[in-house]
């Protein structure tokens, strides 16, 4: 008679397995030995698993931003320097907010000819920041916040020196008052309008009005220096060509814009150069 009950697996005692040790000494001579015959996971590099950002505005953008940010009686000072400082230094929004003029930065100095986005005391990493050529009009912002310091008390200068600041300090990041701005001038938010876009919208600007690939590759920090230059600071001549172009630009669609406190007509005014976020 067939039994009510299935066949059950025959099983080795107990004892033909050995101890625990027996059996992680065996895994460990295994041949090869069984940790390599683990799948290996390697994290995909970020551009596989990044989108692409693909947005672009041109000058016609580029001016509608500034005239915005120099509207008289308009408390929008450390969005109008953010917009220079990235315009004049193509640099990411982290190391724009991060200009200072106070000197134990070693950023940049009255008549100097260059300014170093990498401050005294912060280490060079991935994000290299470079050192660059002062343009005109980027020297004209840093004259003039310069002068906004050493007017402070020595006592009082501690803190201050910031070329994006919020009346006098620090600030992190102007994605309040560019949200504001974008709503105002009723163009498209999100992701791809964040205020990253001015990085790569200005080096699409420059790259197609005839920039070199070594020039803008220096200029934007995405390589190292070489012990070459070290010793030998680059100008990027057809960088600074190209930008010169894209501002002077700026300045016939938006009149007055590239000035620091201006009014409708160009004229200076709000001597305090305090500003809002």
């Amino acid at each position: 008679m067939a039994s009510r009950h299935p066949a059950r697996p025959h099983c080795l005692p107990s004892t033909s397995f050995g101890s625990r040790h027996d059996v992680e000494h065996t895994a460990a001579n295994a041949e090869p030995p069984r940790s390599d015959k683990r799948p290996i996971y390697k994290p995909l590099p970020a551009r596989q698993v990044q989108r692409i950002r693909r947005t672009r505005i041109g000058v016609e953008e580029l001016a509608k931003m500034f005239a915005y940010a120099a509207e008289p009686d308009k408390q929008r000072g450390s969005l109008h320097a953010f917009l220079v400082a990235s315009v004049c230094t193509i640099a990411r929004p982290g190391a724009v907010v991060d200009i200072n003029v106070a000197p134990d930065r070693q950023q940049w100095w009255p008549g100097a000819p260059t300014i170093d986005l990498n401050p005294q005391g912060r280490t060079q990493n991935k994000k290299h920041r470079a050192l660059l050529p002062v343009l005109p009009l980027l020297g004209r912002w840093l004259r003039e916040e310069y002068a906004t310091y050493m007017a402070l008390k020595p006592a009082d200068r501690a803190g201050h020196g910031w070329l994006v600041n919020y009346h006098g300090r620090a600030i992190q990041d102007v994605d309040r008052a560019w949200d504001t701005m974008l709503s105002n001038l009723d163009m498209p938010s999100g992701r791809e309008w964040r205020p990253y876009v001015l990085r790569h919208s200005l080096a699409t600007l420059v790259r197609n009005r005839g920039a070199e690939k070594w020039d803008l590759e220096g200029f934007m920090g995405h390589r190292a220096g070489s012990q070459t230059e070290v010793y030998a600071i680059g100008e990027f001549p057809s960088v600074v060509q190209a930008l010169e172009s894209v501002i002077a630009e700026i300045g016939k669609l938006a009149p007055g814009s590239l000035h620091r406190k201006v009014t409708g007509n160009g004229v200076s005014s709000n001597p305090t150069g305090e500003s809002k976020m």
